[in-house]
């Protein structure tokens, strides 16, 4: 058998997932910048946890977005430092904090929120339902197949 290691590239998954995700990171990193909403991608996702539960610890919210809680720490400290989450003690369990969006980071979700549904729109342009419906099905099982 021939291996062709420049057609496996071409065809290759993680490469395919790798290229996608970086691409989609950068278009709504773009649409935040122009709509002059300085968040990452990154601090995007604590932005997106935060909606439905506010008061998570920074140990639930690396969970819900699969990052480490050094990192989500970091994250977590510049988005202080920008006015836009703020720790709260715990109210039984002194060694938490509980995460919150402060008044300001409330404000911006909805225009967050907004620009990455434009993003998703961008992205799946041409797309039909049932192929994109097949492509989220398989995408679950490979996560649940790599956890």
């Amino acid at each position: 058998m021939d291996f062709d290691v420049n057609e496996y590239i071409k065809r290759s998954l993680g490469r395919k997932l790798g290229v996608s995700s970086r691409l989609f990171g950068n278009r709504m990193n773009r649409h935040f910048k122009e709509n002059g909403l300085n968040v990452t991608p990154e601090q995007w996702r604590i932005f997106v946890n935060l909606r439905k539960d506010e008061g998570k610890t920074q140990n639930m919210i690396a969970c819900a977005t699969d990052k480490d809680e050094p990192s989500v720490s970091r994250l977590i400290d510049n988005m202080i430092k920008r006015n836009l989450v703020k720790r709260v003690p715990h109210p039984t369990d002194r060694r938490t904090n509980l995460i919150y969006l402060t008044e300001e980071g409330a404000q911006m979700q909805e225009d967050l929120i907004n620009l990455a549904l434009k993003t998703a729109a961008e992205a799946t342009e041409g797309v039909n339902e049932q192929d994109l419906e097949t492509c989220l099905r398989v995408l679950d099982k490979i996560i649940e197949n790599l956890k």
